[in-house]
């Protein structure tokens, strides 16, 4: 519940730049081969959180119409697990056939509202 002090949010600004070109390599080496979602068997979980399966989202786009990521993810709950698609949402997209989508919103942080109501005044651990 305290404001973070400049240094630290420095080092964490730091040290997401250096993460997000780390992740980026990783992506372009590990990137999924052509046509890995036709390999994909029907009883696959694509979504651990929620344990669905490929056949369930493959179900709701040919069997119920879904045409977006959005609609897959209300038809079968891919996605709205723990990781709230940050781990599946790849894969339920290309199981899919969606595109991925926009981007992801952050986890929240809750915020005391005496910081809200006077953001200057000295928190409690300083």
């Amino acid at each position: 519940g305290e404001r973070p002090r400049a240094a630290d949010r420095r080092a964490a600004a730091r040290t997401r730049r250096r993460l997000r070109s780390f992740f980026s390599a990783l992506d372009a080496v590990y990137a999924p081969p052509a046509h890995w979602a036709e390999q994909v068997t029907d009883d696959t979980l694509v979504c651990r959180c929620e344990e669905v399966p490929a056949g369930a989202v493959r179900a709701a786009v040919d069997a119920l119409g879904a045409t977006d990521l959005r609609t897959v993810k209300l038809l079968t709950r891919a996605g709205m697990g723990w990781c709230q698609g940050r781990v599946c949402g790849p894969g339920v997209a290309g199981v899919a056939g969606c595109p991925s989508g926009a981007a992801r919103r952050p986890f929240a942080r809750p915020v005391p509202l005496r910081v809200l109501a006077d953001p200057e005044a000295p928190s409690e651990q300083e």
